[in-house]
C-alpha cells in the first residue's frame, strides 16, 4: 500500500471544503483535498438557489447569524475581484395578510440585531411599485440579498487553491482515520486501490456525510458526533420570461424558508425548495406530482402562475443535525474544546446560508487550526 504524507487534509470539495482548503494553502502549500465524487461541488454546492443571503433570520448568538452577515460581505468582494457571476437583486419577504405584517416587523428586529442594514418595510403600493406582479399587503426589503453563479465560484475557490500548490484526489472514498503519533492516517480507496495518507491536520468537512466521515475515526467519542439527516429540496423552472427584478420570498415556515422566488444569473425564474426528509442521498429526482403544491403556495404572492408553466428542475439535499424548528438548527464547529484531538475540525448541518458563509467558516477553521 502507498503512502502519501502532507500537513493538511480536507474531506470534501464542497463550496465549504473548497473555501477552508484555499485559506489553508495560502499560507502552507501542502494541502490534500480528498473528494469522493468525480468533481467538486456535486452533492449539496451545486444543488442549491445560489442565494447570497443577508443574515436576516437567525437567533444573533448562532453561527449562522456571526458567518452569514459577514460572509455576505465578503463574498460579493471577492465576486468582484474575481469575476464571479453575480447580481445584487435584493430580496422582497412578502405578507400575504395583516398578521403576516407583524411576523415581517420581528424578521426586521432579528436582522437589524445580527448587523444586516438598510431594510426597508414596504406597503402594498411600494411593493406594487418595484414588482407589479407581486399580490401582497406589504413586506420587507432586504438590500444586501443577491445571486451567484456557485459553479463559478467553486471554479475560482479551486483556481485559487491549485494556484497556491493545492492537490485535489477526485474519486477517493474514506474508508477509516486512525490518530496515531498525534497524526492522521487515513485509509482511501479510488478505484479499488487503497492508499494511506498521513497528516497532521484533518478538516472534515463531508457535507451530507460528516457524520459518517466522523464515525469512522477511531478513538474520537461518539457522543461528539451529530445525527446527520437528510432534507431534499425541489425546485421548478418556470418555463416562461416574467419582468420580476427581487428575489421573492414568502414569510418563512417552520422547516424552511417557504417556496420562495429565485432568478438566475440569466434572469431565468425558478422556485424551491420545499423541504422533505428522505433516507437516500442520492436520489435528485423531482416528482412532477409537487406541482400543485408549488402552485398552492407560488399563488400566494405569484396569482398568475399556473401548472403549464411549471418543469421540474434540479433537487439538493441539505445535512441538518436537528429536526427541530428551523430557527434552532445552527452550523457545528466540533473543534478540540468539544472533542479533545488536537488539529480534528468536523463541520456539521453546513446547510442554507453555507454558501454565503463559505469565506467566513474558512476563516473561522483557519484560525482554529
Amino acid at each position: 500500500m502507498e503512502k502519501f504524507h502532507t500537513n493538511t487534509v480536507v474531506i470534501g470539495a464542497g463550496v465549504v471544503g473548497l473555501a477552508v482548503a484555499k485559506e489553508i494553502s495560502s499560507k502552507d502549500p501542502e494541502v490534500i483535498i480528498l473528494e469522493k465524487e468525480g468533481n467538486i461541488g456535486q452533492i449539496t454546492s451545486s444543488r442549491n438557489s445560489g442565494v447570497i443571503h443577508a443574515g436576516i433570520y437567525y437567533p444573533s448568538d448562532t453561527l449562522k447569524a456571526k458567518f452569514c452577515v459577514e460572509g455576505n460581505r465578503l463574498l460579493y468582494a471577492y465576486a468582484k475581484k474575481f469575476n464571479v457571476p453575480f447580481i445584487n437583486t435584493k430580496k422582497i419577504i412578502v405578507a400575504s395578510n395583516q398578521s403576516q405584517i407583524d411576523d415581517i416587523l420581528v424578521i426586521k428586529q432579528q436582522a437589524e440585531l445580527n448587523g444586516v442594514e438598510n431594510l426597508v418595510i414596504l406597503d402594498e403600493k411600494q411593493v406594487n411599485k418595484l414588482e407589479p406582479l407581486i399580490k401582497c399587503v406589504g413586506g420587507l426589503l432586504v438590500p444586501s440579498t443577491g445571486i451567484i453563479d456557485q459553479h463559478s465560484l467553486m471554479q475560482s475557490y479551486l483556481g485559487e487553491y491549485e494556484t497556491n500548490g493545492g492537490m485535489v484526489s477526485y474519486n477517493s472514498t474514506v474508508k477509516k482515520i486512525s490518530f496515531v503519533n498525534n497524526r492522521f492516517e487515513i485509509l482511501v480507496v479510488n478505484k479499488d486501490i487503497e492508499t494511506k495518507i498521513i497528516c497532521n491536520n484533518l478538516i472534515n468537512a463531508a457535507g451530507i456525510f460528516s457524520s459518517e466521515v466522523a464515525n469512522s475515526i477511531e478513538g474520537l467519542d461518539k457522543k461528539h458526533v451529530p445525527q446527520t439527516f437528510l432534507a431534499k429540496g425541489n425546485y421548478f423552472s418556470l418555463n416562461k420570461k416574467l419582468p420580476i427584478n427581487h428575489l421573492i420570498y414568502p414569510v418563512p415556515e417552520k422547516i424552511s424558508l417557504g417556496i420562495h422566488l429565485t432568478l438566475e444569473v440569466d434572469h431565468s425564474i425558478k422556485f424551491g425548495p420545499d423541504a422533505e426528509w428522505v433516507e437516500d442521498p442520492y436520489d435528485y429526482s423531482v416528482n412532477e406530482s409537487l406541482k400543485s403544491k408549488f402552485v398552492n403556495s407560488i399563488n400566494k404572492y405569484l396569482p398568475d402562475v399556473n401548472e403549464n408553466m411549471l418543469s421540474p428542475s434540479y433537487a439538493g439535499i441539505r445535512p441538518i443535525t436537528s429536526k427541530e424548528d428551523r430557527v434552532k438548527r445552527d452550523f457545528t464547529i466540533s473543534t478540540v474544546e468539544n472533542h479533545q484531538i488536537e488539529n480534528l475540525i468536523n463541520l456539521y448541518g453546513i446547510e442554507s446560508p453555507g454558501l454565503t458563509s463559505s469565506l467566513a467558516i474558512a476563516k473561522y477553521v483557519v484560525e482554529r487550526l
